[in-house]
């Protein structure tokens, strides 16, 4: 038997409110109104706050101080920063959860790669992008390393480039193929430091060409509709 997992009120919030950025409900630099956001899930405005918070510091949304909090929104060339950064961290952070690997780690992992496959065969992409979210938190959470694990949830917005950077034209469609990736990384974890930092390393560059070449793609379909 799985053990039951507790989720916080703040977590269950975070998640909802990341399931209406990746659904497309909420855009790219749309604004996000507290009050409204805790009485429609009926929360506190504090709990809302706390959400947004974590999400701030993750990049996915940007909060200004006594202004207002907008759904981050990506140009291609932050987006390519991003991946550059992940390049760096996200092997380091696979080498570090293979030391620390336990069997309840593993199996946190496997579970959302079962989310993955689910929501690729039902073609879900808001429940596919969240559990490709939480299996990337739950490895950085494998390291024990405080540092590393909050340097990493700086670039937590990098494999949604897609949706941040308002191009949804862009986005893959070989959504059981990536979830497959992802076990290839608990595959790789449980054959020791150096066979997990290579393989995220590889990953991380093909994901972050193909991510490149479709914005770009991307860009020119939209200057053509444009002409015409």
């Amino acid at each position: 038997m799985k053990p039951i997992e507790t989720i916080t009120k703040v977590d269950q919030v975070r998640h909802a409110i990341l399931e209406l950025i990746f659904s497309g409900t909420l855009l790219p630099g749309q604004r996000l109104v507290e009050a409204r956001l805790a009485a429609d899930l009926g929360v506190s405005q504090a709990t809302v706050n706390l959400a947004l918070q974590i999400l701030h510091d993750q990049a996915i949304v940007t909060k200004i101080l006594n202004r207002s909090t907008n759904v981050s929104r990506y140009s291609e060339r932050e987006i390519e920063n991003l991946f550059s950064v992940r390049l760096i961290l996200e092997p380091a952070a696979a080498a570090a959860a293979s030391r620390r690997l336990t069997p309840a780690g593993a199996r946190a992992l496997e579970q959302q790669v079962d989310a993955m496959r689910r929501a690729a065969r039902e073609s879900d992409l808001p429940r596919f992008c969240l559990a490709d979210y939480t299996f990337h938190q739950e490895l950085y959470r494998i390291t024990e390393n405080p540092v590393l694990i909050q340097a990493c949830q700086a670039i937590a917005a990098a494999p949604f480039a897609y949706i941040l950077c308002d191009r949804p034209s862009a986005l893959p469609t070989d959504y059981s193929s990536l979830a497959e990736d992802h076990q290839l990384v608990i595959d790789s974890l449980r054959k020791g430091p150096e066979a997990a930092g290579k393989l995220v390393s590889e990953l991380i560059a093909a994901w972050r060409m193909h991510s490149v070449r479709a914005l770009e793609s991307a860009v020119e379909t939209e200057k053509t509709y444009a002409y015409r």
